[in-house]
Formats: C-alpha cells, sequence, structure tokens
C-alpha cells in the first residue's frame, strides 16, 4: 500500500495529511500558514515533507492560483500572492514525486474519485469558501482550457466589472458569515455555527441574506448551464456540511427559472447536490493523479499483452 504527504495550502490554515492510494485518510495536521515571506513558507513546506519523506511516494499540493498543467508552476497564488513562480517539485529539489493542483480543481478531482462524482460523465463543482471556485467535468475529464484558466468564476461579471459586482464577492460564504456575525455583533465574525442556528430558525436578517445568498448562486448555476448542460452541480467548502444550503440553493433555482416558462420548459434543471468530502476533498483531490495515472499504466500494460 503505497502513501502520500498530502497539502491543502490556504491563505489562514496549513493542512497536511497522510492518505494512501485507495483515498483513505490516514493522519490529519493543521497549522497557521506561514505568510511572513515565501522564503519563510517554503522552509516550513520543506521541514514537513523531510518528516515524512521516508514513508511517502510523493506528495500533493492544493494550492490557490493558477497551476500550469506542463511544468506545474503557480501563477498568481491566489490569497497568497508569494507563491506566483514557486515551482514546488524545484523546492524539493527532484527528489520525489509532486503533483499540483488549484485548490478548486483538486476538489473537483475527489468528488470524481471518491464522492459524489464518482458516478457522473458531465457535472460541476462549485466550492463557496472566501471567494467561490468551480471545477468542470465533461466526459469524465476535468477542463483546464487553453490558459489552465476553465472554471475561474469568481471573475464572472454580476453587471460590472466593479470588484463588489464579481461573482467572487458576490457568491463569497465567507462574506455571507461575517456580514451576519457583525449585524449580530459576535464577538467572532467567522462562528458559522452560530449564524447557522439563526439561518436555520429563519431569523428576518439571517435569512434574507442567505436566500440573497443562494439566489445568486442560482443565477450564476443556471448561466452556467446554459452553456455546459451537464448533469449535476455540486456544492462544496465547508459551508456545504449544511444541508440548507444545497437545498436552498436548488430552491432558488426553482424559483428562478418558473419566472420565465419559455427557460423552463426547454432547459432541463440540473440537479443540486452536497459534496462528499467538504473540507477535506482538496487534500484527498491533490493525490489523485498518482493514482490515475497508476491506473492508465496499468491500462497500458495490459493493451500492450493484449497486442502481443
Amino acid at each position: 500500500m503505497k502513501k502520500y504527504l498530502a497539502f491543502d495550502i490556504g491563505g489562514t490554515k496549513l493542512k497536511y495529511a497522510l492518505i494512501n492510494n485507495h483515498g483513505q485518510l490516514l493522519k490529519k495536521y493543521s497549522e497557521p500558514t506561514v505568510q511572513t515571506s515565501k522564503e519563510a513558507f517554503l522552509k516550513r513546506f520543506k521541514e514537513i515533507v523531510d518528516k515524512f519523506k521516508e514513508q511517502i511516494s510523493g506528495v500533493g499540493v492544493s494550492v490557490p492560483g493558477k497551476i500550469n498543467r506542463f511544468d506545474q508552476t503557480v501563477s498568481y497564488g491566489g490569497s497568497l500572492p508569494f507563491l506566483d513562480g514557486v515551482s514546488f517539485s524545484g523546492v524539493l529539489g527532484n527528489e520525489i514525486p509532486v503533483s499540483v493542483e488549484n485548490d478548486a480543481k483538486a476538489a473537483t478531482l475527489a468528488e470524481l474519485w471518491k464522492g459524489t462524482l464518482k458516478e457522473s460523465n458531465n457535472a460541476v463543482m462549485l466550492v463557496l469558501g472566501t471567494a467561490i471556485g468551480s471545477g468542470i467535468v465533461l466526459n469524465r475529464e476535468l477542463v483546464y482550457g487553453s490558459h489552465d484558466q476553465a472554471g475561474e468564476v469568481s471573475f464572472m461579471s454580476y453587471g460590472s466589472f466593479d470588484k463588489t459586482n464579481l461573482m467572487g464577492g458576490k457568491c463569497s460564504a465567507v462574506g455571507l458569515i461575517q456580514d451576519i456575525a457583525k449585524h449580530y455583533n459576535f464577538n467572532d465574525i467567522n462562528d458559522g455555527p452560530a449564524v447557522f442556528k439563526l439561518i436555520n430558525k429563519h431569523d428576518d436578517y439571517a435569512w434574507h441574506r442567505f436566500e440573497e445568498f443562494c439566489n445568486t448562486i442560482a443565477l450564476l448555476i443556471h448561466n452556467m448551464q446554459t452553456v455546459l448542460d451537464v448533469d449535476c452541480y455540486v456544492i462544496g467548502g465547508g459551508i456545504s456540511k449544511q444541508e440548507i444550503v444545497s437545498e436552498q440553493i436548488a430552491t432558488s433555482l426553482k424559483k428562478l427559472r418558473e419566472t420565465n416558462s419559455f427557460v423552463n420548459n426547454t432547459l432541463t434543471q440540473p440537479k443540486i447536490v452536497s459534496s462528499t468530502f467538504h473540507n477535506e476533498a482538496n487534500l484527498l483531490g491533490s493525490i489523485y493523479k498518482f493514482e490515475k495515472d497508476s491506473i492508465d499504466s496499468t491500462k497500458l500494460e495490459d493493451i500492450g499483452e493484449m497486442t502481443i
């Protein structure tokens, strides 16, 4: 049985875990992300890898930003801009196999491998967090696009290119939680469970903001669906643990479509479902390519034997 070391690099938390080639999470760790400098962050990254190096077959990295599929170099780095230009293989001296993937795409791969999308051919995953990320699956293949930027729905416009009118802000789960928490003067503005207690009770302000949030995501889904025509949309991120999120987004989409009978009767409504792995999806998806490459190699060997 092979073991891999998986990283989920976030702006606040650095999560890492040992995962085997069957997709079983063996041990999980979490610590604050070093944000002082690129050098300090990479030093800590290498320290963690060195600690596990003797027992692993590879390192998977889920990271914000654009990832070059060929040399796996990070561009921009999202909430961690100092990662721009970083090659994690280079950092480790090319001593161990490394697979690097954009965080939303990694989450999608996890669901495609072992989760909600295991039986799906065409689907979209929407990861709700600080902004909104997505992974597009067509014919069971993750879509990257010509510039490795397919699925960057945070940059979609809600009417203008002003920051407040881009989908990344409009569909921010963190923004939703913080706004409601501030309204009620919570000591901790990131107290999601407390906020969802209010939402589940249909508290006036909390429910209004939540409904507005779900309506915006429903509009995003409708617009994506007119182009992609997939079977389902998987709602991911920590917020997806709350069943009411996917349920209300589905309700909002249904209501939106009913405002126009031509749209409603012409376009098939896709399913809206919750993810299987929630916050752990990025970790699992970061190592998916190792297992996929192993499976693909076995298939090629089988084909070779049949040819002989």
